[in-house]
């Protein structure tokens, strides 16, 4: 899979100073590349009514937003669940 970011993403990730998020972030964009099917990304799940748009679950508590069209993957935002679906999709 090849995989992009957005802005948007870099723009969130900055704010957050959490180390053990931020291994947890490597962890899953390391998977997210070895990945021969989108299936087989862990803690993916597709949002309801948004059709190339998922989220990955990250620590319980936070989410990464992401659009998947054919075999690139699209980091678009990451933020706490609180407030993470009142700005994705």
């Amino acid at each position: 899979m090849e995989l992009k970011a957005k802005g948007s993403f870099y723009r969130d990730l900055s704010q957050y100073s959490n180390r053990e998020l931020a291994t947890e972030i490597q962890k899953i964009l390391r998977q997210i590349i070895n990945v021969q099917n989108i299936s087989q990304i862990p803690g993916l799940k597709k949002l309801k009514k948004y059709d190339p748009h998922y989220r990955i679950k990250v620590m319980e508590n936070y989410r990464i937003g992401i659009v998947i069209r054919g075999s690139n993957v699209i980091l678009v935002c990451l933020g706490h669940r609180h407030n993470f679906y009142k700005s994705f999709p």
